[in-house]
């Protein structure tokens, strides 16, 4: 029994765990610090039993010595030498004994230092994955997103690209000069994009502004020439549209945010033309029957 404690205490040694406690994850660390506490838990239950064996052979002993004593007294002299017989081979249990209540609490107090190198160890593990984790936060946070640009390509390329759509056709192709080329920063598209930002309701500059303030004779021919130039932007946004609906779909791209802005704003000018229509119809209607 003794030479058994003395081997679980020999197995466990501090300095092969402190080796590899770098190298295992806290979750594993956790199910060793789950397996110190075990068996701790049970060299102290052990330690425990022990030392109410310990006190029971004591008392033994002592009722051997009593009953030696009054054998002796009463001239029993066979019976009081097994009696002090069996009280030293229960004193020598109890010398045995002791010896495995040490060995017990010192493998006890053993665990309860490993248990508490490994909660350092996972309490260190766990605010280095938390520093990391607020970092890898931070810098995501800080990384600015390049714009995506889709540049257009050319007429005649749109045109062969809108035909491989059609049911007739096998399949879509594309050829060298039909590549989706989705680049940050591009020129090609910043000028599309300029050029569709850059147009103006009006006219050009200010003396076209003014030759076409000069030809407006009435509200309705005003709202005539925004209506006209609503159109234009129209038909702008529907290429764009097209253009970019079919590149998306070529390379199996989501439809990012420029495009749907660009669809919100068709949306709106749609809605505006519709309004300026029926207001030119209303003013139409009403004013033919005072000029009858």
């Amino acid at each position: 029994m003794i030479l058994h404690c003395g081997g679980v205490f020999a197995g466990w040694r501090p300095s092969s765990r402190v080796a590899t406690v770098c190298l295992v994850s806290p979750e594993q660390l956790r199910q060793q610090l789950d397996s110190l506490n075990m068996e701790a838990d049970a060299a102290r239950t052990k330690a425990s039993n022990a030392r109410s064996r310990l006190m029971r052979l004591s008392e033994a002993a002592e009722k051997f010595r009593r009953q030696a004593s009054t054998s002796v007294q009463t001239g029993k002299e066979d019976d009081a030498r097994k009696l002090l017989f069996q009280k030293k081979q229960v004193m020598q249990a109890m010398e045995k004994l002791k010896s495995r209540i040490e060995l017990l609490d010192e493998l006890s107090a053993k665990l309860n230092e490993g248990a508490l190198f490994l909660f350092q160890a996972i309490s260190v593990k766990e605010g280095l994955l938390i520093g990391n984790i607020a970092l890898d936060i931070e810098v995501n946070e800080t990384e600015p997103c390049s714009p995506i640009r889709i540049i257009t390509p050319k007429e005649a390329d749109l045109n062969s690209s809108y035909e491989n759509q059609h049911p007739e056709s096998d399949q879509l192709k594309f050829g060298e000069h039909q590549e989706v080329l989705v680049v940050a920063e591009s020129e090609s598209s910043e000028g599309y994009f300029n050029n569709a930002s850059s147009f103006s309701p009006i006219g050009g500059n200010d003396t076209n502004m003014m030759q076409h303030l000069r030809e407006i004779s009435s509200f309705e021919d005003f709202m005539t020439r925004i209506d006209q130039k609503l159109h234009e932007i129209e038909e702008q946004l529907e290429t764009f549209l097209k253009v970019s609906s079919l590149l998306l779909e070529s390379n199996n791209k989501p439809e990012n945010s420029k495009v749907q802005h660009a669809t919100d704003v068709l949306k709106g000018v749609r809605n505006t033309r519709e309004r300026i229509a029926l207001d030119i119809h209303l003013k139409t209607s009403l004013s033919e029957p005072l000029r009858e």
